[in-house]
């Protein structure tokens, strides 16, 4: 008789069996590791001639790419510096010395980031650097490149907590200061919440929260039966769905696809008129926000 998948959900040492890294925990802890990470950047100083730039590029893969992408998006608005995430050996070639090149590894032996870092370095680049150690770690220290060193210990992808907290603490030295810029009044104060919101979210999503009573489990039941497609609007939810996308990667370990609104209407939509025969293996979850376009919407 096959096992009672609702059973194993509030089963706490089946799923300690299956989840012998404790990503879950992991996941649980957000809340610590945030007030953690900001405790250990509050004493970096950022050079005072960083305010002058009004283009930054950070490179990074995985885990240490998406914080970028949420920290991106989420000053898109209201902050007037570019910010573009590169994922890859090279760089664009219009980085030069009027840009800002921040590397982030959390590993500091990404070859990817390795590679653009030093690239940033031969074009002139002014640069940073957040890491735990490693290669990355070894060269900016030698050649006096300023450095958040965040904690280390963790699989990359549950880093995501620190690596967040570190840039903006590092990009508040960045651009112009103003109220919304990330080391703003506006901005630390809405990210002053967020430890508690992790702690909140903790107990009404977690583990000790039964299946009856916790939509996070139910949602999980329901994926793990078919194949993930995640849509969300591009503002500001485009990172999430990347998010999703590649959390079921690595910790699901089940291909998954997204796409964003509206652009997904211009074309992927046409799919669904022909691919009937898929449909029984799907699992469609749209993301919605208040800040939806009333098109898109």
């Amino acid at each position: 008789m096959r096992e009672d998948p609702r059973h194993l959900l509030d089963d706490t040492d089946a799923l300690a069996i299956r989840d012998p890294s404790d990503m879950l925990g992991l996941v649980e802890q957000a809340g610590d590791q945030w007030r953690e990470a900001a405790a250990a950047v509050d004493s970096f100083t950022p050079p005072a001639d960083w305010r002058r730039f009004r283009r930054v590029v950070v490179a990074g893969m995985g885990g240490s790419a998406i914080a970028a992408d949420v920290a991106a998006t989420w000053l898109s608005r209201r902050w007037p510096v570019s910010i573009q995430v590169v994922r890859d050996y090279s760089l664009p070639l219009w980085i030069d010395e009027e840009t800002f090149v921040v590397a982030c590894s959390y590993s500091g032996n990404t070859e990817e980031t390795l590679s653009a870092w030093r690239e940033a370095g031969a074009r002139g680049a002014e640069r940073a650097v957040i890491t735990t150690g490693g290669e990355l770690g070894r060269e900016a220290e030698q050649e006096g490149i300023p450095t958040i060193t965040m904690a280390g210990g963790l699989p990359p992808r549950a880093a995501f907590p620190t690596a967040f907290v570190s840039l903006v603490r590092l990009l508040s030295g960045v651009g112009p200061e103003s109220d919304a810029s990330p080391g703003g009044n506006a901005t630390l104060g809405e990210l002053a919440v967020i430890p508690e919101t992790l702690d909140n979210l903790r107990s009404e999503y977690g583990r000790e929260s039964v299946v009856l009573s916790n939509p996070a489990k139910e949602l999980a039941l329901w994926l793990g039966r078919g194949w993930p497609v995640v849509y969300a609007p591009e503002y500001p939810l485009a990172p999430v769905a990347l998010r999703w996308r590649g959390q079921l990667g690595e910790n699901a370990k089940r291909v998954a696809s997204s796409h964003l609104l509206p652009e997904m209407n211009h074309n992927e939509i046409v799919g669904w008129e022909v691919q009937k025969e898929f449909y029984p293996a799907t699992r469609v979850v749209m993301m919605g926000d208040h800040r939806y376009h009333r098109q898109t919407a």
